[in-house]
């Protein structure tokens, strides 16, 4: 679990390398230039380098020896370290939004939920099933499907053993999380939608307990989704 700080721009050996990755540049000394340019502007922003909305995100990322990419590497052993990294910006909106006491660990637990896909969802689209391999370019279903991972961990009784309060306050911050840009392809669902995904995790873990089924197997878990 990392952090996101927005004074992290200010430091060069942190702006440039990302500059680096992000932009071609032909000379070092305009990449320099760049990242000088990039400063002034962040400075002149209200709050500066505290300003929210630079570290309004959350994103579980597979690092590699040397190459750090999102989707990590197709060889096992190149891969080094899974990382869930959460933003200064995101922890300042829950907390003044009054979603404190469970928003940030519904945060973690939708990240950690991206993870477990990295995982099984591959495993499953190998075999070849209709329905994973179309999940596999829906943003919007993968998301869903973490929010309903994080309320399903976070409600069962060997997970976060969260109460009813605990429970309403994560699902308005899977609601919050939600947006409005259903034409746009990275479209993460409708506020509606990633509550209600919320609630469907949350709803399962209580049925799978009433049934003495306890931890549901992944597979099962992700078929139950689907349907």
């Amino acid at each position: 679990l990392l952090s996101m700080h927005g004074k992290d721009l200010e430091e060069d050996d942190k702006l440039v390398p990302t500059i680096l990755r992000m932009f071609d540049f032909d000379d070092m000394n305009e990449v320099l230039e760049f990242a000088a340019k990039v400063q002034r502007l962040i400075a002149d922003l209200p709050r500066g380098y505290d300003n929210p909305l630079l570290t309004m995100n959350a994103i579980a990322t597979r690092s590699t020896y040397n190459y750090g990419t999102y989707g990590g590497h197709d060889d096992p052993s190149r891969r080094t370290k899974d990382s869930i990294i959460i933003g200064d910006g995101v922890l300042e909106f829950l907390i003044e939004s009054g979603l404190e006491s469970s928003g940030p660990d519904f945060v973690h637990a939708h990240e950690f939920g991206h993870h477990l896909q990295f995982q099984i969802v591959d495993d499953l689209i190998s075999s070849e099933r209709p329905n994973e391999a179309s999940f596999k370019d829906d943003d919007r279903k993968k998301e869903l499907m973490a929010d309903a991972i994080g309320g399903y961990f976070l409600a069962h009784d060997r997970g976060g053993d969260m109460i009813a309060r605990e429970i309403g306050v994560f699902e308005r911050t899977a609601f919050s999380t939600g947006d409005c840009s259903t034409d746009q392809e990275d479209h993460h669902g409708t506020p509606a939608q990633r509550e209600c995904a919320a609630v469907w995790g949350a709803s399962t873990a209580a049925r799978a307990e009433e049934r003495g089924e306890f931890v549901l197997d992944a597979e099962v878990f992700v078929n139950a989704f689907h349907d």
